[in-house]
């Protein structure tokens, strides 16, 4: 019996990955690098962002500047108030979980939960957010689930962990907790133990069958 739901945030709950990165495709733009986008976002998705510029810094011979994360937080929370949107479905999924509800993400906190309050989506969480920056455990590694889940009260075998990326599947899939896989761009699956959804509209029903 499925006791608690632990939720990864972009891309499972906000639409925020392909937003976040245009916005750093701008940034690089600026510094007299193109970018796209669109296929950055499908390679790149989950994945410590701070990784992400330092990996794509290389690739094109550009030196980042000290403070472009941080310009890129600025850019990224002022992009949130006026464009961020819930993932399809989620609105009406939400209210359907009578269960308790948490987010695992890698993330940092101030992101997350601006995220969640422009979206309509935080009342659902409270504070139950669990973020990399915070407990200092990145995906892939499981155990960042793991950490929700006790600090939620509950056994992770009792936990449906929700993710969006394979980045983060690997991570749900591992921890022992019940893995669905919202599989948007038909990512092919190498684990065994996943339950593969393709709108969130599916979870509720899915959820009271396991």
């Amino acid at each position: 019996m499925i006791e608690c739901m632990l939720f990864d945030s972009d891309g499972t709950l906000v639409d925020s990955e392909l937003l976040s990165f245009q916005i750093m495709a701008d940034m690089f733009e600026a510094r007299g690098v193109s970018l796209d986008p669109d296929p950055l976002h499908l390679q790149y998705r989950g994945w410590k962002m701070g990784e992400v510029f330092q990996i794509l810094g290389d690739e094109n011979g550009l030196v980042l500047d000290a403070d472009f994360e941080s310009e890129f937080r600025v850019l990224q929370l002022e992009r949130f108030v006026t464009d961020l949107q819930p993932i399809p479905g989620v609105v009406d999924m939400l209210p359907q979980l009578d269960l308790p509800k948490a987010v695992v993400t890698s993330g940092p906190m101030p992101k997350v939960k601006k995220a969640l309050s422009v979206t309509g989506l935080a009342r659902y969480f409270g504070d139950n957010i669990y973020s990399a920056w915070e407990v200092g455990v990145w995906k892939p590694d499981p155990e960042i689930y793991r950490i929700a889940a006790r600090g939620m009260g509950y056994d992770i075998g009792r936990c449906v962990a929700i993710e969006d990326s394979p980045i983060g599947l690997e991570a749900a899939a591992s921890c022992g907790a019940v893995t669905v896989y919202f599989n948007r761009y038909g990512d092919k699956i190498k684990h065994d133990n996943v339950i593969e959804i393709t709108s969130m509209g599916e979870l509720p029903a899915l959820v009271r069958q396991i």
